[in-house]
């Protein structure tokens, strides 16, 4: 039996692309066979990944089928279609209301990948990136699939093997320093990540309190997106825009460096499926403040504030605590000691062995 891994996309430093070679090292360091196949790569990983969607007629009925469903995919008819065991992960697709008038085309991809949901009804199991997201999989089934598949039978388990990954990184000096007083915003440049609700709330915080500075870290944004923040800032008084920092194509070493010295963390994201920057965050032991979304809540669980992005007043109102009230910041410590060890149980590679281990007994069953 050999165990395939697939997604259209396994990429340098993108989080299905981690997640899929994480998956990959946990197979072969269990013994098992496994391989990578993708549509897209990078050309120098052609050695390790297979080319999608010619790796299709390689599966044998014995084999086992992990695929990874973040974005629409001209192959998942086919794979949903083999006589093989399957595993199907679904990572959240953000919905074209996100992108609707601002990038037609990403409005586009992201409404056919939704449509595909129901092609999940032909796998043995089903996985996602958190209970928020298995609920997104689970609308998405014909009503005759949903009475067979519940909810609860999809597996939640977050997108990475091991929540600990900086533990073996070295810190390195970075273009932008960091200390108590900064807010960090790691991820993505785009739309409904809520940069410009952040900027908002931190620009009403810095209005009367000269010390912080907030650093963003993602990115290049595309060239519509980048004149949306350009014009955010220049806006500002220039007092307050000095003090905002955009940076991208870090290396770990120096995004290790930002995260250890910055006092807070942040994300006002209007739409997410497991928050892996807020995981580091928690890794880094720094008080987070969130926006009211629920698949960043259930990432942070009570280690977050909570707040309503598009209320400035509360954003800064919420960054001010996090950085200065002492009852909120050991409420918030005392939340991410109990957080981050059920985070790291469920990220230790178990929900992975366990799913493939049932799929072959599912799949076992059906052809006898």
């Amino acid at each position: 039996m050999r165990i395939h891994i697939i997604a259209r996309d396994i990429q340098r430093f993108d989080a299905v692309g981690n997640f899929c070679r994480q998956i990959h090292a946990l197979l072969l360091a269990q013994g098992y066979d496994a391989s990578l196949a993708a549509e897209n790569c990078h050309p120098d990983d052609r050695a390790l990944i297979a080319k999608m969607p010619e790796t299709i007629g390689t599966i044998g009925a014995d084999d086992l089928v992990i695929l990874h469903f973040s974005t629409e995919d001209p192959a998942f008819p086919a794979i949903a279609a083999l006589p093989c065991a399957k595993i199907l992960y679904f990572h959240n697709i953000t919905p074209e209301r996100f992108f609707a008038g601002i990038d037609e085309r990403t409005a586009g991809l992201v409404r056919q990948g939704l449509q595909q949901r129901p092609l999940a009804a032909g796998f043995d199991v089903l996985m996602a990136n958190s209970r928020a997201t298995a609920q997104v999989l689970h609308d998405g089934l014909p009503p005759q699939d949903q009475r067979r598949i519940t909810e609860a039978a999809i597996v939640a388990c977050p997108p990475l093997i091991g929540a600990d990954r900086w533990d073996g990184i070295v810190d390195q000096p970075s273009n932008a320093d960091a200390d108590a007083r900064t807010v960090l915003y790691v991820g993505r440049l785009v739309p409904h990540k809520g940069v410009t609700q952040l900027l908002d709330g931190f620009a009403t915080l810095a209005a009367h309190d000269a010390g912080v500075r907030l650093v963003c870290v993602g990115g290049p944004p595309d060239q519509a997106y980048a004149a949306v923040l350009s014009a955010r800032i220049a806006a500002l008084p220039p007092s307050i825009a000095q003090r905002i920092e955009f940076l991208h194509g870090l290396s770990d070493g120096a995004l290790k460096s930002l995260y250890r010295n910055a006092g807070v963390c942040a994300s006002m994201s209007r739409h997410e499926g497991f928050g892996v920057p807020l995981l580091d965050a928690l890794s880094f032991d720094k008080p987070l403040v969130i926006n009211s979304e629920a698949g960043m809540i259930e990432t942070a669980g009570d280690a977050a504030l909570v707040v309503d992005a598009s209320d400035a007043e509360a954003v800064a109102n919420a960054l001010a605590a996090a950085l200065d009230d002492e009852a909120t910041r050991a409420q918030l410590g005392a939340a991410r000691r109990l957080r981050l060890p059920a985070l790291r149980r469920q990220a230790d590679g178990h929900l992975i062995l366990n799913a493939v281990t049932q799929a072959r007994t599912l799949h076992r069953a059906r052809i006898v």
